[in-house]
């Protein structure tokens, strides 16, 4: 469970978001249809409870494989128990969801001595490329719900594709800067190593990778000197957490390659 900048837990298997560009496919390698299947981890709030014992303090990252917000989460509340645990042991979390549904959790997230709430927003948002995800607008609603509770949040508009943005960069972050938005990061899409999720994205799409990565780093970079325009915090500063007796950093690039998994 130990890692050297902390943990990540994945309650659910599988998502019925169905974004055709994730990567979780690759990862988990199941033959049915990815946004099909919603495998449920029951147990998940009692293993993390034991697995929290004696456990050095660390962020806790919710979540990188799977939506810990997606629409099962509000029949098995599995996520809500989780942060009930994580709550009690006072551990530091950073969420990151595409659904409105987090609301729902509003009472404990408040609660919590250091917590960073975030959406995602890609470039490929619509019914084509993310079947099951609410639209742009409600997720910046939510955003300014949680931080009108006092609630810090963050955006990670990923994965962007040079060849297919259908965002306005400049409008949008406008938008979050409005909504009380903290900080907001770019990345591109990559598919080094996830072949499973490469060949799904070009099947669905009907365009190879290669046709619209053309371009991606300059796209980039363009997006993140936006971000710095429009003055938003370095991700740097704002995933810093620092326990009592030392001071460990956590950075939101590249979202669970670097953590240790709660499984």
């Amino acid at each position: 469970m130990d890692g050297p900048r902390g943990y990540t837990a994945n309650f659910y298997r599988g998502c019925s978001h169905g974004c055709v560009y994730c990567y979780a496919p690759s990862l988990i390698h199941d033959d049915r249809e990815w946004g099909a299947f919603v495998d449920v981890k029951v147990n998940a709030p009692a293993v993390l409870r034991h697995e929290l014992r004696g456990a050095r303090k660390g962020v806790v990252f919710l979540s990188s494989a799977s939506d810990p917000y997606q629409p099962v989460e509000a029949r098995y509340k599995v996520m809500r128990s989780a942060l009930e645990v994580l709550l009690r042991n006072d551990f530091p979390v950073v969420i990151l969801t595409r659904s409105p549904l987090i609301l729902r959790d509003v009472d404990l997230l408040k609660r919590f001595s250091w917590l960073r709430v975030g959406f995602s927003i890609s470039s490929l948002s619509g019914r084509l490329y993310e079947p099951g995800v609410a639209p742009i607008e409600r997720r910046i609603e939510s955003l300014r719900a949680l931080g009108a509770a006092g609630i810090k949040t963050w955006v990670s508009m990923a994965p962007l594709v040079s060849g297919m943005m259908g965002i306005e960069v400049r409008e949008l972050l406008g938008k979050l800067r409005e909504a009380g938005v903290s900080s907001v990061s770019a990345g591109m899409l990559r598919f080094q190593g996830y072949g499973e999720s490469k060949e799904m994205f070009e099947r669905v799409s009907g365009v190879t990778f290669s046709e619209v990565s053309a371009g991606a780093e300059a796209t980039v970079a363009e997006v993140r000197r936006l971000i710095d325009e429009f003055g938003f915090e370095r991700r740097e500063s704002f995933f810093e957490w620092r326990p009592e007796g030392g001071l460990d950093r956590y950075l939101s690039e590249e979202a669970g390659n670097a953590h240790t998994p709660i499984n």
